[in-house]
């Protein structure tokens, strides 16, 4: 696969072969003003597009199917950093920095040394983060963190530290939906309990069986973390997302484990806040860091956050630690005035067909065709499609070296209606390859391809435009979904 752009700042790398088994869980110029004295003050196959019958079902405890339909639409530029699939920690630009910046001067009365967690079963274990407030604690090799760590264990959560703060927005066997259903909601609750500036978010497993395929629990996770990330930045919160382990526990969600990455990594790269890549970090540990249940992650009998070579082949040991590291990147920058360690990752093109964005895989991206100004493709010829898909669209294009099982997915907000359009390289709707609903999968020769996000027309001629996010990934080798060659 080639690409004209390029990662230049990859923090970890590690490899790996994915598991196989089956069952679901899953003060400076930069400074920010102290909001309050609490803290101290010393980071599957498509469906039909003519009734989408699946609404109803998007968010537990949701309000209706219009969220994200009056969301200001991003910076003009729609990809100003990009989030390379090749590091653990997202990178700091300044555009992300001026973004923190921003969500951090809207808020008011929180706490700047003080974070929340939200999340199920591997966020409410004691394994995560709590040991960090052992006074006894030694980082070892990871002395550098100390600052940070220092920082936060200053911060007053409601009479302890976040560190190991139970957190009324993290409960076992929950999925986005809960985090922000009722009223007042398990993030309404705990905001008001600790006032946090910075919110841990892990969810992702649990949220895989949200749907009567993976599919369309791909577009209700979609729904559900908007819902959540905007409430968070509603009050000026910066959220801090983690991707998601290898599912040991269940082959058809592990092989759905790349796209659910994908999707989280878009979504911070499109708000450009903190990522973290949990699998990456963990790939290379035994078993994947992950325990007897193939579900959740393991820790070293030296303790969880043990920081030593030993310490440091467990999946919390790890998670522990970059999660430490993400608070430091955003600790240094932001309340230290540190200035941005990374230089922005660029995308090539418009999005147009006469200059297509230019990507590789895996790649996530989310973007709204009701900002598009093209609309060129009506009716997806090739394909034998009839569907009115004259509305606005978005163009990608890549090139396979090699014969690759992939996996093209998108999730749509509200009464949007984005399908996704495999091409040849013609770009053409008499070149269309394979079309979808919500996903396009199988197995292509190597050439170059061109993937049209297109906005569906109803019979009653009003235009489904809205926000959708897009991955595309490889498939995990023996996916029978991707074995079709296309």
């Amino acid at each position: 696969m080639s690409l004209r752009f390029f990662p230049t700042y990859a923090l970890l790398a590690a490899c790996g072969t994915p598991p196989t088994a089956s069952g679901d869980e899953l003060s400076s110029s930069h400074g920010r003003d102290t909001r309050s004295d609490t803290g101290a003050a010393s980071n599957v196959p498509s469906h039909t597009d003519s009734d989408r019958g699946d609404s109803s079902a998007q968010s537990s405890g949701s309000s209706g199917s219009n969220l994200g339909t009056d969301r200001p639409t991003g910076p003009e530029d729609p990809l100003p950093t990009l989030y390379p699939a090749d590091q653990v920690h997202s990178p700091v630009t300044p555009s992300v920095l001026e973004r923190m910046e921003a969500l951090s001067a809207s808020a008011t009365g929180s706490s700047v040394d003080v974070f929340m967690k939200i999340g199920a079963s591997s966020t409410v274990s004691h394994h995560m983060l709590r040991c960090f407030a052992d006074p006894a604690l030694d980082l070892g090799d990871y002395t550098h963190l100390d600052d940070a760590l220092d920082f936060f264990l200053g911060g007053d959560a409601a009479g302890t530290t976040p560190f190991d703060r139970a957190s009324l927005a993290a409960e076992s066997g929950r999925h986005a939906g809960w985090a922000t259903s009722g009223d007042p909601s398990p993030v309404d609750r705990e905001i008001a309990a600790i006032s946090p500036s910075l919110g841990l978010i892990h969810y992702g497993a649990n949220d895989m069986g949200w749907g009567s395929t993976r599919a369309i629990a791909f577009d209700t996770y979609f729904v559900n973390m908007s819902r959540l990330l905007d409430r968070l930045e509603e009050d000026g919160i910066i959220p801090i997302l983690t991707g998601i382990s290898r599912r040991g526990d269940s082959l058809s969600g592990d092989r759905w484990v790349d796209a659910w990455n994908a999707a989280i990594r878009g979504m911070a790269q499109d708000r450009q806040v903190p990522f973290i890549d949990l699998e990456l970090a963990s790939r290379h540990l035994p078993g994947f860091g992950l325990s007897s249940d193939g579900l959740h992650l393991n820790s070293s009998p030296e303790g969880a956050c043990a920081m030593t070579p030993t310490g440091l082949q467990y999946g919390y040991n790890v998670r522990n630690l970059i999660v430490l590291e993400s608070l430091d990147r955003v600790h240094r920058t932001l309340d230290l005035g540190e200035p941005p360690p990374d230089a922005p990752v660029p995308i090539y093109g418009d999005g147009g067909h006469a200059d297509p964005w230019e990507i590789d895989l895996p790649f996530s991206h989310v973007a709204d065709t009701r900002d598009s100004p093209h609309r060129i493709h009506d009716v997806y010829d090739g394909c034998d499609a009839p569907q009115d898909e004259s509305g606005p669209e978005y163009v990608y294009t890549f090139t396979l070296d090699r014969t690759t099982a992939l996996r093209l997915a998108v999730a749509d907000l509200g009464d949007a209606d984005i399908d996704v359009h495999l091409l040849d390289e013609t770009g053409t709707t008499a070149g269309c390859i394979a079309r979808g609903h919500r996903t396009v999968e199988g197995t292509l020769p190597p050439g170059t391809y061109t993937v049209v996000l297109d906005t569906f027309v109803n019979h009653a001629g009003i235009e489904l435009a809205g926000e959708y996010l897009f991955a595309a990934v490889e498939c995990l080798p023996h996916d029978p979904a991707c074995a079709v060659e296309l």
